[in-house]
Formats: C-alpha cells, structure tokens, sequence
C-alpha cells in the first residue's frame, strides 16, 4: 500500500520489482561464493508472499483498478462516448425529449462501466503468473491492469472514528461499539465518479442487518476485552457474559441501542414499525460535515455567536428581533455575533422590501446559515493552511540539508548521536520535534478534509 500511494498507479509486476528493490539486501557468502540455492529459495519466498498480501488487498477493496476514462474528466469522457455512438450511427436523428432521456441512459450507462474501478484478483494473479521472468513483454505490458488505492477506506475509517467518538462521548462505551459495527455496513453516499444523483429519497437508505450487527459487536468487545485482559479461553472472564438461550442470533440488547441511538442526535437511523433499522447515508454524511463545520467554527469564535449558527440552521431565516426571542440575547450582543459572523463569511443577509422603493425602514433584513457556502470557504482555508504548511516543512528541511544528507547515510543510521557532532545532533533532534509537529497538524487538517470533501 505504502510504494502503491507513492507510485499513484502501477501494474502488479511494477509494484513487486518496486518492492523487491526495497527489500533487497546483499546475499550472505558461504565459503566465499553466493549461496545461490538460498537467494533462489528467498525469490520465491518473497513472490508467494507478496501474490497471497496483493490477493487479500484486492478481495477487500483497498486496491482498485485505474481505467483510461480515469485520466480524463467527466465532461470529456461522456463527450468521447457520444462522438463514438455518433460516428457508428447510434445517435437518435430527431431530437425529442423522450429520445434524448434514452440516449442519456445509454451513455450514462456506458461511462459507469468504463468508470468501473472494481476488479477481480483471479485476473491480476493470471497476469502476474504469465509475467515473463527473462524481461517484460511490451506488447504484454500494455495490456496490463493499472492498480491504485483506493482511498475511500481512509474515509471510512475516518467516519467511523468520529461517529463512535461521539457516541461513546454522548451515551456510553457500549452505545460506540453498536455505532462502529453499524457504520461498517454503511457504503459512502458519495463517489470521486459520481454519475447522477439518486432523486429517489429511499434510494440513499440502507437496511442494518441486526445479526451481523451482532457478531460485529461481539467481536469488537471481544478484542477490547482480550486488550484489558479480561479472556479466559477466548470468553469473558468478568462475570458479565450472559450467553442467549433463546436460540436467537439477535442480541435484544443490540436492538435497544439501536432504539436510543435512532431517537437521539443520530437521525440518520430509523426503525421501521416491524421493528427493522434503517441507515440513511445522505443524512449521516450531513450529520459529519454539520458537526465539523460546528467544531471549525467554535474555534474562530466565541460568545453565543455559535448559539446563533444553530439557531439559523434550524429554524431557517430569521430576523434580528426573532434571534432575540429564540436566543434570549440583547440587541448589543446580538448585532456584535452578527457582525463578526458576517465578516468571517459565516451568514449572510437578505433583504426583502416590502414596498418598490426598497426604503430601509420598510425593508425586513432576514439572516440566514448557508453550510454549503461555509463548507466551501473552510475547504479554501483548510488548503491554503495546507500549501503553507508543506512550504514551511520544506523551507526547515534547506537549512538543514547537510545534516540530513548525513544521516540518510547507512552507515550513520541508528548511530547518530554517536557519529554526529553534538551541535548538529542538538539540530537534528529540534529539526525531528518540528517535523513530527508538522506532520501531526498536516494530518489533523487532512481528516477535516475527509469530512468536509470526500463524504
């Protein structure tokens, strides 16, 4: 995964030279000659190993195909498919509307399937079984399968953090565990090659599956119970497990969780009246952004200026005297939130004249909450944050080049302390504490990114 994200993209057999180059060591001498039988043995060692890691990878989706129709965007691409059905006659000659929604479906049809990243590890085994070992094959290679992270699964991982986080924080340990197993099931509303949105709303719902929600949590306390040391032959050994004798597969337990998470802040679950749960993807990637916007607002202000955020976005449109009633604020206080809110581009106004003349004291001035426009102005912040931060990490690491040319030596590495002189080890070490700073602020950014880009 680590020489793939670096690559961008690669064929199968260009990833494992990659990876052998990075694992090659010199070969041990016995009696002063190679052992040749060794290093053979070890090649294929290596090649069993990295076919079974690429296969399992592969099955679970963390890498995918790149397709040619990847490389270009999708004005351009579905544009290359309508020249293609124009020119072998497809294309309808009257344009009425009712030909043009079929000629649509087609082309939208035929995109997905070029914009298809799924692939299958049976044919990525064949093409690495048919490389040839004496040199590649050119006319082969070109017809090799380009394969790429895909980084949805960061996401992923990224929601279910967050989700459980808030969950454990709002209602319990056990109410994250019954959170984390549900976003497992739940697939991203959103895709890079999103086609057309589902004008369906149950089109955006899920169905939890309560007996697999219930092997996940068992797993999960499981794990966190074998961490605290509280196993004794692969059970609990607290005295708080209480095995179903019912001969049910579903936890009632599970099914109350469920019930409390629906009815409090997660509203993106819903139980049906014969009691199964849905998840709806659209309202939980709201919820996420909803929440991060929150959390990057409530840093750059302070007083009830976030107490007024909320307010607008639930009520809708509101005045200056209705913020009054609803916020229980003075008028001073109020206009000072509104005016700061206003300049960091988090509300804006609307006026609406009662009268053509559009007097002031015949105009009704309404605030209103627009997070679309306020994701896209953090988005622009958080990337110019970004760029900053990658500029300073490369500015730091030119004054100090000398020093870390030095230690990318290997005959200096793990001994620098002792080979360096002890002013340029002072350096290196502060150089290292910057480093791990910039690091660790480039990925808390890059996870409000997730949340507010990729969901």
């Amino acid at each position: 995964m680590e020489h793939l994200a670096t690559l961008g993209y690669a064929t199968a057999e260009d990833l494992e030279a990659h990876i052998r180059a990075d694992q090659e060591s010199p070969t041990p001498r016995i009696n002063g000659h190679a052992g040749t039988e060794r290093q053979v043995n070890g090649d294929l060692n290596r090649r069993d190993r990295f076919i079974k890691v690429l296969k399992v990878l592969i099955e679970n989706h963390y890498i995918v195909a790149m397709r040619d129709a990847h490389f270009q965007s999708l004005f351009d691409a579905r544009q290359d498919i309508e020249r293609q059905y124009r020119g072998l006659g497809l294309m309808p000659t009257n344009k009425t509307k009712k030909s043009q929604l079929e000629m649509d479906e087609k082309v939208d049809f035929e995109l997905e399937k070029r914009l298809d990243p799924t692939i299958s590890a049976a044919s990525i085994m064949h093409e690495l079984v048919s490389n040839n070992p004496d040199g590649p094959n050119t006319n082969a290679a070109q017809g090799r399968t380009l394969l790429c992270v895909d980084y949805s699964n960061v996401v992923k991982s990224i929601r279910t953090e967050r989700l459980s986080d808030a969950a454990e924080r709002l209602l319990g340990r056990e109410f994250a565990s019954v959170t984390q197993a549900v976003c497992s099931q739940i697939e991203l509303d959103s895709s890079l090659f999103k086609i057309r949105s589902q004008d369906n709303p149950m089109a955006s719902k899920q169905r939890i599956d309560t007996s697999l929600l219930t092997a996940d949590v068992s797993a999960l306390s499981r794990a966190e119970e074998a961490e605290d040391g509280w196993l004794v032959d692969g059970y609990p050994a607290n005295g708080y497990h209480t095995p179903r004798t019912n001969g049910t597969r579903n936890d009632p337990l599970i099914s109350q969780r469920l019930a409390m998470l629906a009815e409090g802040p997660f509203h993106f679950i819903s139980q049906e009246f014969s009691g199964s749960f849905l998840a709806d993807r659209k309202q939980l990637s709201n919820y996420l952004r909803d929440q991060e916007l929150l959390r990057l607002m409530g840093e750059q202000v302070d007083g009830p200026a976030l107490r007024i955020i909320r307010m607008l976005a639930n009520k809708g449109k509101l005045d200056e005297k209705s913020l009054q009633e609803v916020g229980l604020l003075s008028a001073k206080d109020l206009r000072q939130c509104l005016a700061q809110l206003q300049m960091k581009g988090f509300l804006e106004l609307q006026e609406v004249p009662r009268e053509a003349q559009r007097q002031p004291n015949r105009t009704i001035f309404l605030w209103f909450y627009d997070a679309e426009r306020v994701r896209k102005v953090f988005l622009g912040h958080l990337f110019k944050t970004m760029a900053r931060l990658y500029q300073r990490l490369q500015l730091e690491r030119n004054r100090l080049s000398s020093t870390l040319s030095k230690i990318e030596r290997t005959d200096v590495q793990g001994s620098e302390e002792e080979i360096l002189p002890a002013g340029e080890f002072r350096l290196l070490s502060e150089w290292r504490e910057r480093e791990m700073w910039f690091t660790a602020e480039l990925d808390r950014l890059d996870d409000s990114v997730a949340m507010l880009r990729d969901l």
